[in-house]
């Protein structure tokens, strides 16, 4: 079963920002006026820029003083520089410009100021990244909302061709998920591996985001590329509430992988005896067979999960059904140490 996780989202913003300020000597910003915009007055920052100072002149890293600021939650000098003749579309050596850089951690002011001085919405900077999918991954959803207020392109990808519904949806960001699905986000757009945000819904368990991205057409059935479905990934996460719901919305609870696994087998993995006996009573084949031939019930007491035998069991599963090779439940328990699971197998009539 394969995560999702986002750690192939995560510039190294902030380790830049903490080596301008303390590197020695500024290594990566030697202009003077650097300084002057990190420490000094924004009265001292005017007189220089107008007297000698270049508004634009980036450091070799491509940083410009106005990302600078920007980056390290100056409002007062965002503006002085937005009053003079800055690039506000400038960008840096990873084509991150300033409004990319507000999203991490600038206040909200900042943003709108950008924004107001034409600051463009969707540059796409290394492995296609833009303000919104930022801001998303930095579970801003003050500056992901006015983005999407201010036109943002809703539906844009990153280099794995997730969306920013597809992030907020993993990463549990409600009130983002609302907005973009309002502002047209499509529901069953597809990343590169075949997620749709309602499988990403899977990676926070959020139920609230399930709900409205089902409300607004979200298909509950749609597989990834290794046959995965919501369904699966809900159960092979425990998440009990997700899981219970997407089933009532018309999720196929016998749908099979790739490798003919199914939500219960996954379950049975997991050792969830919950989501197991949700599975059940929502009509989840017992006797299904992954392709090694081996049955739910077969898994559980390879994985030890005494209390998924003891549902399997009770709610009729094959004592003694033998897998490809021959193994069944009972030998599995016994072959992988698994004493109790055997004991209890052997109590209820296994052979």
């Amino acid at each position: 079963m394969k995560s999702h996780t986002f750690r192939y989202f995560l510039p190294p913003r902030l380790i830049l920002v903490f080596i301008l300020f303390f590197g020695a000597g500024w290594a990566y910003a030697s202009s003077e006026f650097f300084e002057l915009c990190a420490d000094g007055s924004p009265e001292a920052v005017a007189e220089a820029i107008a007297g000698w100072a270049d508004v634009n002149e980036p450091d070799e890293n491509g940083l410009t003083p106005l990302m600078l600021v920007v980056s390290v939650n100056r409002p007062e000098i965002v503006e002085v520089l937005l009053q003079a003749s800055v690039d506000v579309n400038a960008q840096d050596g990873d084509g991150w410009t300033a409004l990319m850089w507000s999203t991490i951690k600038s206040d909200v002011s900042i943003v709108e100021k950008l924004i107001a001085a034409s600051a463009d919405l969707d540059i796409q900077a290394s492995r296609y990244m833009t303000a919104l999918l930022s801001s998303v991954l930095e579970n801003r959803e003050d500056v992901s909302k006015l983005l999407i207020e201010s036109g943002a392109y809703v539906d844009t990808r990153n280099e794995e061709g997730v969306t920013p519904l597809m992030l907020a949806a993993g990463k549990g960001s409600i009130g983002t998920v609302n907005a973009l699905l309002a502002a047209g986000a499509s529901t069953n757009a597809e990343d590169g591996a075949g997620w749709t945000a309602l499988l990403w819904s899977t990676v926070s368990g959020d139920l609230q985001i399930a709900e409205a991205l089902v409300t607004a057409s979200a298909d509950v059935n749609v597989p990834d590329r290794d046959g995965i479905t919501p369904v699966m990934s809900a159960a092979y996460r425990g998440h009990i509430d997700l899981l219970s719901f997407l089933i009532r919305s018309g999720g196929d609870v016998d749908a099979t992988t790739v490798d003919d696994a199914t939500a219960l087998s996954l379950a049975c993995e997991s050792g969830d005896a919950e989501i197991v006996r949700t599975l059940i009573a929502a009509g989840a084949k017992l006797e299904a067979r992954d392709r090694d031939g081996l049955t739910p019930l077969i898994a559980a007491a390879r994985k030890g999960a005494v209390l998924v035998v003891d549902a399997l069991v009770e709610a009729g599963a094959n004592l003694n059904a033998k897998d490809g090779d021959g193994w069944t439940a009972l030998r599995y328990a016994t072959e992988f140490g698994n004493e109790e699971a055997a004991e209890l197998l052997i109590q209820k009539g296994a052979k």
